[in-house]
């Protein structure tokens, strides 16, 4: 396939990335180590600012290969940061089961550690299962019916630990957020993982073509054979599931459960980094690969935003204010701008050639 420089230039991924790599050049600016990278041999994990910025935005990542999928069918998904949560208090719940019988946190698990990770998944799953009923079958708005759970996710989370912060010191368990495998984190190896598993599923079968059509037109898809109520339940299901998976890094992470805090605005980071990615909010065609880069942006702001000292109140605002700059490099106008740039002096110096 010939690319022309011209529709490389249109490309919304060529834009974030373009992006992406001025936010790592304004911070390797400020920070002359910020590409330096160390190996530490007492955990036998490498180290560093890039390391951190993929190591980091994990969560948002796995959740976001779902919600693409997600936005593509012209839908969106709100409830996502509480399935992290519901996952979190679900796993600690089977750690501890109960902390008056079992008060000391330690390196033991009450349930089989199988259990510890299937249920939390299997919950999660049925919940975006639920959302996608709502949506498919009862024909509710996408933002409503995820609104539901995205209000008793937390709710849910709560009453399964009794309004209390379980920790746990279980090997296995923190291995999932804070051990490593081939030098490298194990969160980027899970993301890596779900990343690969979610680009086989989409590209290497017509399921992702079968998305985009329903994205585009699902009136028009049912026509046409398909059973786009059974594509929509799929979707919605896999995004549940991949919230699970993040809720568990989640709270790996930390060894903990925390039901206020677990999963907080990931929705928001998750739309935002499939739109950066280039996926249209009005569904059809949608590329992971964008996504991936979209989060990847997001992170690195964050880590930005920390190597500039900005104080933690302001965060949020310069966090948006790159963002903003972002997208606007990302609009069609600019896009087709600098296309028509690139093309006039393709033109010109062909003239000049000929000449």
């Amino acid at each position: 396939m010939k690319f022309s420089k011209e529709r490389i230039l249109k490309s919304k991924l060529t834009w974030a990335v373009i992006a992406e790599a001025l936010i790592l050049l304004v911070c390797f600016c400020i920070r002359p180590d910020f590409f330096s990278i160390s190996y530490q041999p007492s955990t036998g994990m490498l180290y560093g600012s890039l390391i951190d910025i993929v190591n980091r935005s994990a969560e948002i990542t796995i959740i976001a290969m779902g919600m693409t999928l997600v936005i593509a069918l012209g839908g969106t998904d709100l409830s996502v940061g509480a399935l992290v949560a519901v996952a979190g208090a679900l796993a600690l719940k089977l750690l501890r089961w109960d902390v008056n019988e079992y008060p000391t946190p330690g390196d033991y698990s009450v349930q089989p550690f199988i259990l510890v990770l299937l249920v939390p998944l299997v919950v999660c799953l049925l919940m975006g299962l639920f959302n996608g009923t709502l949506i498919a079958k009862f024909g509710m708005q996408p933002i409503i019916a995820t609104l539901v759970l995205m209000v008793a996710g937390r709710g849910i989370a709560q009453i399964t630990t009794d309004g209390k912060q379980f920790t746990t010191l279980f090997s296995p368990f923190r291995f999932i957020g804070q051990g490593s495998f081939l030098f490298l984190p194990m969160p980027i190896i899970i993301t890596i993982v779900v990343v690969a598993g979610v680009a086989i599923f989409t590209r290497k079968t017509a399921f992702g073509m079968f998305v985009e059509s329903v994205g585009v037109n699902r009136s028009a898809s049912r026509v046409s054979g398909l059973r786009s109520d059974r594509i929509i339940l799929i979707v919605y299901a896999l995004t549940g599931l991949l919230s699970g998976i993040s809720g568990l890094i989640y709270s790996s992470r930390i060894s903990s459960c925390d039901s206020n805090n677990a999963g907080l605005n990931y929705e928001m980071d998750a739309i935002l980094a499939v739109v950066i990615g280039g996926t249209n909010m009005s569904g059809g065609k949608f590329s992971l690969a964008g996504t991936v880069v979209g989060s990847l942006i997001i992170r690195t702001i964050v880590t930005f935003v920390y190597y500039f000292g900005v104080t933690a109140e302001s965060t949020m605002a310069f966090k948006a204010m790159i963002i903003a700059v972002v997208i606007v490099l990302q609009s069609e106008p600019v896009r087709n701008m600098m296309a028509k740039r690139a093309k006039s002096k393709q033109n010109a110096v062909r003239g000049g050639v000929h000449a």
